[in-house]
């Protein structure tokens, strides 16, 4: 396809102007454009051009911006574009590189009601037993006493403060529990100046202030880190039986009981993975897994992008799984997923914002050959 006839087409797309034979072109095209390697070394140039535009244009028919983690690949971006046309055309690429088209009539199956997209919804424990709801709390000062507070700010964050004198006069400190809902995320800033975000159905367990000589909290679900450096005190995330020792770091631990493994992936610094009597040191950019059984442990390079989506406000799938994607779902929108007989499992690749309500969300995977059917927090997948 010449170049100036495929960014016409590209426009096209983009104002949703373009035929079904001229999407399936544009796919035609696609396929051959990622599959080719028999550029020469001064066409590459060119080929980048080309993948850019391609990239840019079906992007922004989609998201309204050229915005993109510059973490991805140029394939990747190839890759992507080939969701934003379903999504706007109504075609789908799986990893088989089969294209399919949507039966309309599906879309019924999706009940009128909708649910909306999650937010900043979590409780805090105190040492106590008394539970405050972050949800319904008016912002500002939540808890001041004895040269400790907590405040609650209006873009979602949970902020220990400790004076100097507290915190050179204790030994120790009682115990508080942040926990977010299916459907909730929040931000904590610990007394250590430790900035984490809970993904949802998550809780961290931390004191109230790091007496001693090491730092220590407590996760289930998911979190990312950007841990406050202190050499003389070392920041441990004890979760399902693994420790994460650090110094001070940025990194992200999924630890989800329904999930097969227990990921920790680095992005900044340096980190030590203690599982019974396994150590494992990670580098920048690596991720390390453990069946959640303990008998399987691995280090491989991380896809920065999709570890990081859901911090980021989107899903990004990657070849991922029914299931996989589904348990995503289940999580940042509170529904129960039930599977139908007989269903068959897909692959999934490209990226959703995590602000669209359920029901946009299903509409753009019912561009597969699945369906769905929502009833109350009910979702049957057929």
């Amino acid at each position: 396809m010449e170049k100036e006839k495929l960014f016409k087409l590209l426009e096209k797309i983009e104002s949703g102007a373009a035929s079904t034979d001229e999407i399936a072109q544009y796919n035609q095209f696609f396929m051959h454009f990622q599959k080719s390697e028999d550029w020469d070394t001064k066409e590459m140039g060119e080929k980048q051009e080309i993948g850019d535009e391609m990239y840019k244009n079906i992007s922004t028919a989609i998201k309204g911006s050229t915005k993109k983690t510059k973490s991805y690949s140029f394939i990747r971006y190839a890759a992507a574009a080939v969701l934003f046309i379903a999504v706007s055309v109504g075609y789908y690429f799986h990893k088989e590189n089969n294209l399919v088209t949507p039966n309309d009539h599906n879309r019924n199956l999706i009940s009128k009601n909708d649910i909306a997209p999650g937010g900043n919804k979590a409780t805090l424990t105190l040492g106590n037993g008394t539970k405050i709801s972050l949800t319904d709390a008016a912002n500002g000062d939540l808890i001041k006493k004895s040269g400790l507070s907590i405040t609650k700010t209006v873009e979602g964050q949970l902020v220990y403060k400790v004076s100097a004198s507290q915190n050179s006069g204790k030994s120790s400190a009682e115990y508080n529990t942040i926990s977010t809902p299916k459907g909730g995320q929040y931000q904590i800033l610990l007394p250590d100046g430790s900035k984490v975000w809970l993904n949802a159905a998550s809780s961290l367990k931390f004191p109230t202030l790091f007496a001693g000589t090491d730092r220590n909290v407590e996760l289930t679900g998911e979190a990312y880190f950007e841990v406050a450096k202190n050499k003389n005190k070392p920041f441990t995330v004890n979760a399902n039986g693994t420790k994460v020792l650090v110094l001070g770091t940025h990194f992200n631990v999924m630890a989800y009981e329904d999930e097969k493994e227990l990921k920790t992936t680095l992005l900044e610094g340096a980190v030590k993975l203690i599982h019974a009597n396994a150590v494992t040191s990670l580098k920048p950019g690596q991720q390390g897994s453990i069946t959640q059984n303990g008998r399987e442990y691995k280090v491989c390079e991380a896809d920065l992008a999709s570890v990081m989506a859901w911090k980021n406000g989107y899903f990004l799938f990657d070849n991922a799984s029914l299931p996989q994607l589904m348990r995503q779902i289940s999580r940042w929108y509170d529904v129960e997923v039930i599977y139908a007989p007989g269903l068959k499992d897909h692959e999934f690749v490209g990226e959703v914002s995590r602000g669209y309500s359920l029901r946009k969300i299903l509409r753009i995977l019912e561009l597969s050959d699945v369906t769905f059917k929502l009833e109350g927090r009910t979702l049957t997948v057929k």
